[in-house]
């Protein structure tokens, strides 16, 4: 490289260095002020920082294209539709909103207990829980209410496996 081009390279990389600390120090000071409110107003926040950062979103669009077409129902835990625990998922965790329940096959192919799944048009959820073997490509989302899970109804839905 020659020495005007270096001369006109230093001053600009000097200065994006320098405008990349000053935007981390800004994002630490906010993080520090969100530690003063309490642990849920924190997590709230700090999700509600990283939703709204558009490069986080656009790769979370990206890897959540639909790569299944899956059938969705909805359960309670209800002793007759569970196991002898209804409140206690296959992945030893308490049921909760949020959790679903996978077909094995679905299982076998890396829908494991831990990773999200977006729904289209329902949201996104936690594998916790698996399916009795008669199902195939199948998801039941966990619901509090008998009724809510009657409401719900069998519906056929784009899915995808997210690695978030």
């Amino acid at each position: 490289m020659t020495r005007p081009v270096q001369a006109a390279i230093l001053p600009a990389l000097a200065a994006a260095l320098f405008f990349s600390l000053a935007a981390l120090a800004s994002q630490h000071g906010e993080l520090n002020e969100l530690k003063r409110v309490s642990q849920n107003e924190y997590r709230a926040e700090v999700a509600y920082m990283l939703v709204s950062d558009p490069e986080y979103l656009r790769r979370l669009e990206e890897q959540s294209k639909p790569n299944a077409l899956v059938t969705v129902t909805a359960y309670n835990a209800d002793p007759a539709q569970t196991d002898s625990d209804p409140d206690i998922t296959a992945s030893m965790r308490r049921v909760r909103p949020g959790t679903i329940a996978v077909s094995r096959d679905l299982f076998d192919k890396g829908w494991v207990f831990g990773r999200k799944v977006r729904l289209e048009g329902i949201g996104i959820y936690e594998i916790n829980d698996l399916m009795a073997a008669r199902h195939n490509h199948a998801v039941d989302i966990f619901i509090h209410s008998n009724s809510q899970a009657l409401a719900f109804g069998k519906r056929r839905i784009k899915a995808a496996l997210l690695s978030i």
